[in-house]
Formats: structure tokens, sequence, C-alpha cells
């Protein structure tokens, strides 16, 4: 893993194609890199596919690749401002030290160990009690946790995550996309549940999304694996 991490000035270059990545959707942002400076980034400002421009809100963490050498490098960096340079639209990013070599996008999920309060759904639309059980993933749209029995998909789910970094207690309700069995060694049987946050505010999400980066970026840096796929709850 270390061998894949890289300098940045190493890699980046003017005109390098570039990619930046929704924390809500799969949807891939094209943009090209129009200047450098020893601190930032002035990328061209992508656009969505309705041709709309994407305007981030200044100090919020994006996740980017880069396209070098038949590879492809990611990085994160932290929208600044919007201008044109030369007449073009453009964003200016922070400019990071270092970026990675990877396969997949694999950065939006990522494991943790929290303890998290369920309420299932029952078969009378009620909720059933409480039960304690343990965070497997989390990501900017997604929470994937262990559970003791099958939870039927399609239903609906009360979380409650407390001292989650920079939020606090997250208490929100999700709907079940997935539930795989697991076998333990023991021959326990649990099931891993993924679930689809609903009704998740910009400034929670915002909040959701910068702690994942700040795992991630811990996880680079002691050299780990990162883990995960594009959202914690499966394909949503």
């Amino acid at each position: 893993m270390a061998d894949d991490i890289m300098p940045a000035a190493a890699i980046l270059k003017i005109g390098q194609r570039l990619a930046f990545f929704s924390d809500v959707s799969d949807e891939k942002y094209s943009s090209r890199i129009e200047d450098l400076s020893d601190k930032e980034i002035v990328a061209a400002m992508p656009m969505d596919r309705k041709r709309r421009p994407i305007i981030p809100l200044s100090g919020q963490h994006l996740y980017g690749m880069a396209f070098a050498n038949q590879c492809k490098y990611r990085f994160f960096a932290v929208f600044h401002k919007k201008g044109l340079n030369n007449g073009i639209p453009c964003w200016w990013i922070s400019r990071p030290e270092q970026v990675e070599r990877f396969q997949n996008r694999a950065f939006v999920r990522v494991r943790v160990d929290l303890p998290i309060e369920v309420q299932v759904m029952n078969d009378d639309g009620g909720f059933r009690p409480p039960q304690m059980t343990r965070v497997l993933d989390i990501s900017g749209s997604g929470v994937a946790f262990v559970f003791d029995r099958s939870v039927r998909i399609e239903s609906q789910v009360i979380m409650e995550v407390r001292n989650l970094p920079e939020i606090g207690t997250l208490k929100i309700m999700g709907r079940v996309m997935r539930c795989s069995r697991v076998e333990q060694p023991d021959g326990r049987r649990l099931f891993h549940v993924g679930v689809r946050l609903l009704n998740l505010t910009r400034p929670i999400r915002n909040r959701l999304v910068h702690y994942i980066f700040n795992v991630q970026r811990q996880d680079l840096s002691k050299g780990a694996e990162p883990t995960g796929t594009a959202t914690a709850g499966g394909q949503q």
C-alpha cells in the first residue's frame, strides 16, 4: 500500500484530466487542470449531465481523481472559490501533498466500529423495541450494521448513533436495501444489514462526509487498505 502513495507534484500536471465525485450519487464530474501553484489547483469548473455548473460551498471537502500513465490517482482537496482563469470558469481548490494510485473508487464507505441503537419495523407498521448492536461501515448516504436476525428488504428502521465524531448523536430513519446472512465460526448466524439514510439534512450530511474524509486520511497515513464501495447500504 505504501508504494501506491506518491507525491502529488510527481503526478498532477497542467492539462491533466480530473474527475470529482458527489457524496450522494455515483455521478462523475469531469474536469482538467488549468493551472497549478504551490498551494492550489485551478480546475475547469465541472458540469452536471444537464450542463449546469457545479459550485460547492466554500470550505467543502472534495474527492478527486486524476488520470496519468494509464493509472488512476485519487486525492482529497478543499474547495476555496470559483472564478475565471483566462476566460474559463474554474474552481480554486487546495493542492494535496500526496495522491494514491488505486483501482476502484472505494472511498465513500469507511469501515468503523461504533455502537448503534436500532428499531426495526414490525409487520403491523410499528417498531420493535430498541436493540443495541455495532456499525460495520458508514457513508454519506448509508449505514451497515450487524444484526441477530433477518430484516425485510424495503422495511424502515430507526437508528441512533451516539458520540459520532463531528456530529454527536445521529438519530435518523433508514430504508433497508440489503440483508446478508453471515455464518460465524462458532456456528451462530448473524446478518449484515445495509440501510439507506432518509431525510438527511445537508449540514448533517456535510459533517458526516467530513468525518468519513478524516477516517480515510487516517487509514492512508497508517498505510491501511481503504475499504468499501460507493455506498454503505449497497446499491442504492
